[in-house]
């Protein structure tokens, strides 16, 4: 363990690893920052109670003094490099890049991108075991891996806000039908729950848990206008409970029963706001 000595940026260690299916380390607290980069394979990285999986090309950050707890894919392990740091200008510089919200980088899924990633973090590797680890040099290596980190990702925190928001929303679409959980919507997006919920709240005015619901009614309000479908068949397939969970949300947001709507289709009802 290494306190913050009062220095504005200090490099402690540099490593890397190729671990073996299911190779796992924590719960486990630091008293620095520590950035892995995964290089090959996948994994999990699990930080206040939230679970994100991640692949080549992308990083996970430990905050000083926080639980975390991480492992290898039972199939395809990753093979990760890391560097431990700290100082008194680090929360300015991570200010400034995706981590200002979150604990993850998601690499752009391209080739070019994850190779750079990964010759940023084992630029500084070799820089490190080459002997010059308190040098300007490896500083430089450290900060142009974040400054990749920076240039990937949005510019501003308006844009970091839409990004998430457009994440979370595509999240939803493609998984609606299934019983998800805000937390999982969170960890796909890799910011945590709270953010998450400012972020519908300033955006759509709605808390996550209403759009989900909202995204759901209006599939099944879809759904009602083809008489092949039963009730059942549209409550399981909107990712409801069951029919009779379905079937209370509905009158409670549409004011009739599902089969009591079914007739009156020619008033052309849309879901009310559901907050």
């Amino acid at each position: 363990m290494y306190p913050n000595t009062g220095s504005p940026f200090s490099i402690y260690f540099c490593g890397s690893e190729q671990c073996v299916p299911g190779h796992f380390f924590g719960p486990a607290v630091r008293t620095h920052y520590l950035i892995h980069v995964v290089l090959h394979g996948a994994g999990i990285y699990q930080r206040n109670g939230q679970t994100y999986r991640l692949h080549a090309g992308d990083a996970f950050l430990i905050f000083p003094l926080e639980s975390t707890y991480y492992q290898a894919d039972q199939n395809d392990p990753w093979e990760y490099a890391w560097i431990g740091f700290d100082g008194t200008m680090v929360p300015l510089l991570l200010e400034n890049t995706c981590f200002r919200n979150s604990c993850i980088y998601r690499c752009p899924d391209s080739p070019d991108a994850k190779e750079s990633a990964a010759q940023r973090v084992l630029a500084a590797l070799q820089t490190f075991h080459g002997g010059n680890n308190h040098s300007i040099s490896l500083a430089g290596d450290v900060l142009k891996l974040f400054g990749l980190m920076q240039e990937e990702s949005v510019s501003s925190s308006e844009s970091y806000s839409k990004q998430y928001l457009a994440k979370a929303k595509e999240y939803m679409e493609n998984n609606f039908s299934y019983h998800i959980r805000i937390s999982d919507i969170a960890s796909f997006v890799g910011i945590d729950r709270t953010y998450l919920y400012r972020l519908f709240m300033e955006e759509e005015h709605l808390s996550p848990k209403q759009y989900l619901f909202q995204l759901r009614l209006r599939n099944a309000v879809n759904m009602l206008r083809d008489p092949r479908y039963t009730v059942t068949e549209i409550a399981y397939s909107c990712g409801f409970k069951d029919a009779s969970a379905f079937c209370n949300y509905f009158k409670k947001a549409m004011g009739v029963t599902p089969r009591k709507y079914r007739p009156d289709l020619t008033l052309e009802k849309t879901p009310s706001e559901h907050r």
